[in-house]
């Protein structure tokens, strides 16, 4: 699992969304184990994506756009919300295979994306003020 992946897979779909690259964090240390982040900015909102050895999954983390560029899992600002916990929406997507390629895994994550990213920004403003 790498960071260059985020931008090869999602790159697109995020630049569609009116998001533009950030800032990559590729040599986080987080519970003593490897993690890194990759931090994109739109008009009313941040998105990270960002993955831990530790945790050992992708997250997609939330914030407004005074939000410090800093790991989501330690969130020292408090300002970072994983976006699935905005939506409360539950979805039908089927968790691929643990042997699925990375292509069918990154299909996943930007289905989950798609389904969960407006409710969750729409929840984050309006928490915002």
């Amino acid at each position: 699992m790498s960071y260059t992946e985020v931008q090869d897979f999602m790159g697109p779909m995020l630049s569609d969304n009116g998001f533009q690259l950030d800032e990559v964090q590729d040599s986080i240390i987080y519970g003593e184990r490897p993690a890194w982040a990759v931090y994109y900015r739109g008009k009313d909102c941040k998105l990270q994506v960002c993955w831990s050895a530790r945790e050992g999954g992708i997250d997609f983390m939330l914030a407004r756009l005074d939000a410090p560029n800093e790991f989501g899992l330690a969130n020292h600002s408090k300002k970072w919300h994983f976006m699935l916990l905005l939506d409360k929406a539950s979805d039908d997507l089927v968790t691929p295979a643990l042997n699925a390629d990375k292509e069918a895994w990154w299909a996943w994550r930007k289905k989950i994306f798609d389904l969960h990213f407006d409710a969750a920004r729409a929840e984050l403003l309006h928490r915002a003020g």
